[in-house]
């Protein structure tokens, strides 16, 4: 939980120091005039796994992802979103082992303040659960995530953005060895941090 302790400082931290600068703050790429961004993302994320059969708990899982898309005008912007949370490593070398759920759906983020960099997004698209163990089965289902962040200028077209998010979704019947649990599903709560790049051609 430290790291989200950190991430939750640093958007209080935004909120309360940029303004007292003094400065005119613009929604995120308005400044720059370039129509285009990409975001890598990394944190922790709460999640849980719960089905028909059972209720889980909330677990500390790694979490990353990334999202790109295009700007629409000076307060929202539109993209693509690729999300995910570790439940057990991957391992070229043996096929066997790996398990996670992730998610891949399109985003929408709006800046409701002219001279904020204060965001909320909200997306859906689809949530997917993959278990290579022997005895596993994978698993899919409509998903969606609603959150918040605050994007901090960095250096040109380069910004930090620390954010909270929650996400929700189906992953249908799975199989673990001999038992197939129904209504297989994830709930998370996030808080990361986006490394921001906007590019594209000025907007004249």
């Amino acid at each position: 939980m430290r790291l989200a302790a950190l991430v939750v400082g640093c958007i209080l931290g935004a909120c309360l120091i940029t303004p007292a600068r003094g400065l005119q703050v613009l929604p995120a790429g308005a400044a720059q005039g370039r129509p285009w961004w990409v975001t890598g993302e990394f944190g922790e994320g709460q999640l849980k796994l719960s089905s028909d059969q059972q209720q889980g708990n909330r677990n500390a899982m790694f979490a990353m992802g990334f999202a790109g898309g295009r700007r629409l005008g000076d307060r929202a912007r539109v993209g693509l979103h690729l999300n995910g949370w570790l439940l057990q490593a991957f391992d070229l070398n043996d096929p066997t082992v790996g398990e996670s759920v992730s998610n891949f759906g399109g985003v929408f983020d709006f800046f409701p303040f002219w001279k904020s960099r204060l965001f909320a997004r909200g997306g859906v698209g689809l949530s997917m659960y993959t278990n290579n163990r022997p005895t596993g089965s994978n698993g899919s289902g409509l998903g969606w995530e609603v959150g918040g962040g605050y994007e901090i200028p960095v250096r040109g077209q380069f910004g930090l953005a620390p954010m909270v998010e929650y996400a929700s979704g189906g992953l249908g019947d799975v199989r673990s060895g001999s038992t197939v649990e129904t209504g297989r599903r994830y709930s998370v709560i996030e808080f990361k941090v986006e490394a921001v790049y906007h590019f594209g051609s000025r907007n004249r």
